[in-house]
Formats: structure tokens, sequence, C-alpha cells
């Protein structure tokens, strides 16, 4: 059964949304309905286990969830999922994307890892709740917010004659403090870098875009850091938004030992999906009960294509002796 219309699909540019089934729109009140009927169905048909059979061999491997800014209701949110998930699986550290990464996954189970995207300030919050119940999540901040407004962020891209995309949030949204970046490193938590300007790397083509939009990112953020940034994650994450430039690019960053992450749903499994980690971007308008089927798993199929296109395109994760599958034996 295909996902109705615009169902699963990841954050795109605020100018352009592009999705897999373009064409149809649906009432918020109609999609969520629509999402909670599925949820429902996909349990009782038994897609957890499905899934995980159809897509990853039965393989175990690591989930990793994905947040933006968590502002008021959004933060209730955010902690209701997580202590759920702390009821139903392990909970990861940052160290278990680095053993995913490189092929390995010693354990008997899924593990579920937390990221945040872009670096509002209402991540602060959100780190010292998490730090407070033992949870260690990896926010990947875009370096030029820091410290900064919206139209302060706009000014800073204009002085080099540079238009940036403005990640979401609400109206007086700050970018977290340098100093609060410093400190929830020593919470326990990791911090990565996301695109400069986030810009939309499936329409960046020129080197000297792909190194303001990654390479600066990563500089900066080690910077503020005083240790070198080993995370990167795609700003709005789905193959469409990395041109085969942009993936060259990454590919090069990623032989000297960067981790690169997109933002679409799948359970990163050494062998059997891209070497980009996948994650799941949580959705403040879908059901809970859907969020929870997506969590296990058993709406991953509907994401299927993007990962077998992902692996083909960067290639699929190692796995523990050091060797890769080929990307065409990625979803047989």
């Amino acid at each position: 059964m295909a996902a109705p219309c615009g169902l699963g699909g990841a954050a795109a540019p605020r100018q352009e949304r592009r999705d897999s089934s373009a064409g149809c729109t649906l009432t918020p009140t109609l999609e969520s309905a629509t999402r909670w009927f599925l949820a429902e169905l996909w349990r009782s048909l038994g897609r957890v286990r499905g899934d995980r059979l159809l897509l990853y061999g039965g393989g175990y491997g690591l989930r990793i969830l994905t947040f933006h800014e968590t502002l008021g209701e959004d933060m209730r949110r955010l902690q209701n999922i997580v202590d759920w998930c702390r009821g139903h699986f392990t909970m990861a550290t940052p160290a278990d994307a680095d053993e995913v990464a490189a092929g390995r996954w010693p354990h008997d189970g899924d593990r579920v890892l937390l990221t945040f995207d872009d670096g509002w300030e209402s991540n602060f919050k959100a780190a010292r709740w998490l730090a407070s119940i033992g949870v260690s999540a990896i926010f990947f901040v875009v370096p030029s917010l820091i410290g900064r407004n919206a139209e302060e962020y706009v000014r800073f891209h204009a002085q080099n004659q540079l238009i940036p995309n403005v990640p979401e949030g609400s109206s007086r949204a700050r970018g977290l403090s340098r100093t609060q970046v410093q400190e929830m490193r020593a919470m326990g938590h990791r911090i990565g870098a996301h695109n400069f300007a986030h810009r939309d790397l499936g329409s960046l083509h020129a080197l000297s875009d792909l190194r303001y939009e990654i390479d600066r990112a990563l500089l900066a953020i080690s910077e503020v850091l005083g240790a070198p940034c080993e995370d990167f994650a795609i700003a709005y994450g789905m193959p469409y938004h990395v041109s085969e430039e942009a993936i060259s690019h990454l590919k090069e960053l990623q032989a000297r030992g960067i981790r690169i992450y997109s933002c679409h749903r799948g359970l990163n499994v050494p062998g059997k999906t891209p070497s980009f980690l996948l994650r799941h971007p949580w959705k403040p308008f879908h059901p809970v009960n859907f969020t929870r089927i997506c969590i296990e798993g058993g709406a991953d199929r509907h994401h299927g294509e993007w990962i077998h296109q992902m692996a083909r395109r960067v290639g699929a994760l190692p796995v523990s002796d050091g060797s890769s599958v080929p990307a065409l034996g990625v979803l047989s």
C-alpha cells in the first residue's frame, strides 16, 4: 500500500516543497486522521516485523530521530516522546552513531539516538533536561546562527553577498549563544555542524558554494569547541537536497573521518543502508500512534525507495570487517 499524499516527507526549503506524491492535498484534519488510521492498520498487519525483514534482512540497528526548535508545547511533546522511547528501547549515545558508521552493531536490538537541527536557543532547555535524565544527543548547529536572531543572521551573510535560508523558527527566536553551545558539550552532548547558510545542497554545484556551506560550518564549530567537529548534517536531508557535486565533496570529507547525516526515515544497519546516516524528522502534527510506529520501523517501506536511491548514490554502510556491500544489494 503506497503512502497517501504528503505522508512521511522530510522538511523542504520554504521556497520549494517537493514530495514523492506531489499533486495531492489533504486538509490538516483529514491528514491527521489518515495517519492515525494507517498507524493502526500497519500495526495490525505486523509491519514492524515485516519491514525489518523486507528492508534490513531482519537485522537490528540505530534509529536516529531529528527535532528542531523545542519551544513551549513542542518541548512537552519532546519529553513525552523521549519518555516513551526510554520505555521501549535502549537510548543510544553519539558513540553508537560512530559504531554504525564504522560498520559495527554489536547489539541484539535497536537503539534510538536523538538529534536536533539548526541551533535555536530553545534547544538549550532540551539539552539540560536530557542531561538530567542521563540521555545524550547530537545538536547540529548552524554556526552563523550562533548568538544571532534571524535578521542579524541574514545581515551577516549579506556581507558576503549571499542570501541564506533562514531555519524555520518562532518569530522572536535567537540562535544558541557560544557559551550555551560549550555548556551543552560539557553536559555530555555532542555538537555537530549544519549548513553554514542553511542553503539547499541540491541546488548548489560550485565548489566555492559547497565549501561555504560544509567546510566553513565544520571549521566554525571546531573553533567554538576548541576541538575537531566530525559530524555534519545535510540541511533538509532528502536525496533531492544534495547534488552530485555535493555528494562528491561530502564523500571526500567522509573518507577523512567526517560522519554525514541525511534526514529521511530508516534504520541504520551495516551493509544494508546508505553510508550517509538516516534520520527520522519528527513532525509535531503527527498523531502519537503514527509517530510511535514510525520509530518502531513499521512505516519504513514508504521510504524504501529513498533509502535505495541514496545507497546507490553514496554507497552502503560498511560491514564490520571494513568491506562494503554493493549498493545494488540494498533492499533486495
